[in-house]
C-alpha cells in the first residue's frame, strides 16, 4: 500500500478542529434586551442562556481533548495511508458536526433523543480515534510504540468511548442526571489511569 506524508492530514484537521471549535460560539443567542429593562430582566434573560453557555464551554473543552488525542496520535504516526486518510476524513466529519448537535442539546437540554445525538457525536469521535490509533499501532505505521504517551493512548481513547457511552445509557434512563454522570466517569477514569500508570 502506498504511503504518504502526514503534514497536509495534520493541516486539514488542525483546520476542522479550529472552524468547528469556533463556531461553537455562534450557537450563543444575545437576548433582545431594550434600553427600558433594567437590570434584573437582563439578568433573567441570561439566566435563560445558561443551557447554552453550558453547552458551549463543555463541547468546546470535549473538542480540545479530542484535538490533543488526535495531535498526540499523529506526533507518534511516521506516514500515513490511503485507509488511515479516509478514516480521518470520517472523523473530521463528526468534528464539523459538532456545532450542529451543541445547538440542539443547548436548546433540548434534558431531552433524551438531543442528548443521544449529542454525546453519540462525541462517542463516533472517540470510537473513530480508536480505530485511527488502533490501526497505526497494528499496521507498524509508528515511530515509537514504546513511548509512556504511546502507551497511554489507548487507554485514554477508550476511557472517552466508555465515558461518553456511560452517559448515553445514564441519558437514557435518567435524563436529569446525563449532565452528572459525565464528569463522574471521566473522573473514575481518571484514577483508573493515575493508579494504573503511576509507577511507569
Amino acid at each position: 500500500m502506498v504511503t504518504l506524508t502526514k503534514s497536509r492530514i495534520e493541516a486539514l484537521s488542525d483546520g476542522v478542529f479550529s472552524i468547528a471549535m469556533t463556531l461553537l460560539v455562534l450557537k450563543l443567542e444575545i437576548p433582545e434586551v431594550m434600553h427600558h429593562h433594567n437590570n434584573e430582566d437582563m439578568l433573567q434573560q441570561m439566566l435563560a442562556l445558561t443551557p447554552q453557555f453550558i453547552t458551549y464551554v463543555v463541547t468546546f473543552l470535549i473538542a480540545g481533548g479530542f484535538w490533543f488525542l488526535h495531535h498526540l496520535t499523529f506526533h507518534f504516526v511516521r506516514h500515513v495511508n490511503a485507509f488511515l486518510i479516509w478514516v480521518n476524513l470520517i472523523l473530521l466529519m463528526f468534528v464539523s458536526l459538532l456545532p450542529f448537535s451543541a445547538g440542539l442539546m443547548s436548546h433540548l437540554f434534558v431531552h433524551p433523543v438531543s442528548q443521544l445525538f449529542y454525546f453519540g457525536n462525541h462517542l463516533a469521535i472517540a470510537l473513530l480515534l480508536a480505530l485511527h490509533w488502533g490501526y497505526t499501532r497494528r499496521a507498524n505505521l509508528l515511530i515509537d510504540t514504546e513511548h509512556a504517551s504511546a502507551a497511554r493512548m489507548g487507554f485514554r481513547i477508550w476511557h472517552a468511548a466508555a465515558a461518553f457511552a456511560g452517559t448515553i445509557i445514564v441519558g437514557a434512563m435518567f435524563p436529569m442526571y446525563c449532565w452528572t454522570a459525565l464528569p463522574v466517569v471521566l473522573m473514575a477514569g481518571w484514577i483508573v489511569e493515575w493508579r494504573a500508570f503511576r509507577r511507569r
